[in-house]
């Protein structure tokens, strides 16, 4: 069984590579990872040589929808879920997030990203809902990755955005 960091960093990882991904494919300014750590994650460096921190996190719906998700519950299954929930779930995590970046002390802009884990809402359900998520006055971006429907592939947003 992998200690709780290689696990932490594993997804962190995962996550950071779907964004850049969808990120230069979308933008001109491409990034790249410059540096691993703890506050923030990651520190992604531009074109122009401009750094940027990256804090990374995922949305579960609650700890038994990560339990099974991680591998970590003997449950075949998780009970009912619905969206407005999943919402509250979402602004919650921003809203610790959004606390956790006074710690930083970093010098260049910092930007939060969140890969959705669930298997059930896709980004279509974010995005209905989007009058209703919080939005972070600390972070420069609050970038979200999601699948969405029956397509296999990533989407992203800002959330500060929409």
């Amino acid at each position: 069984m992998k200690n709780h960091n290689d696990e932490k960093f594993a997804l962190e990882e995962a996550a950071v590579n779907i964004f850049v991904d969808l990120y230069n494919f979308n933008r001109k300014d491409h990034l790249e990872v410059s540096e691993r750590r703890e506050c923030p994650d990651y520190i992604l460096q531009n074109i122009e040589g401009d750094f940027i921190g990256l804090e990374v996190t995922h949305l579960f719906y609650d700890s038994e929808e990560a339990k099974l998700r991680l591998g970590r519950s003997t449950k075949e299954m998780h009970g009912l879920e619905n969206s407005i929930n999943f919402i509250e779930t979402l602004n919650e995590l921003l809203k610790q997030k959004e606390k956790k970046i006074d710690k930083y002390n970093a010098p260049f802009p910092t930007a939060l990203l969140i890969r959705n884990a669930s298997p059930v809402f896709g980004m279509s359900c974010f995005l209905s809902n989007k009058s209703t998520i919080y939005k972070p006055k600390k972070y420069t971006h609050v970038w979200f990755v999601s699948k969405d429907g029956n397509y296999n592939d990533w989407v992203m947003k800002d959330l500060l955005t929409v």
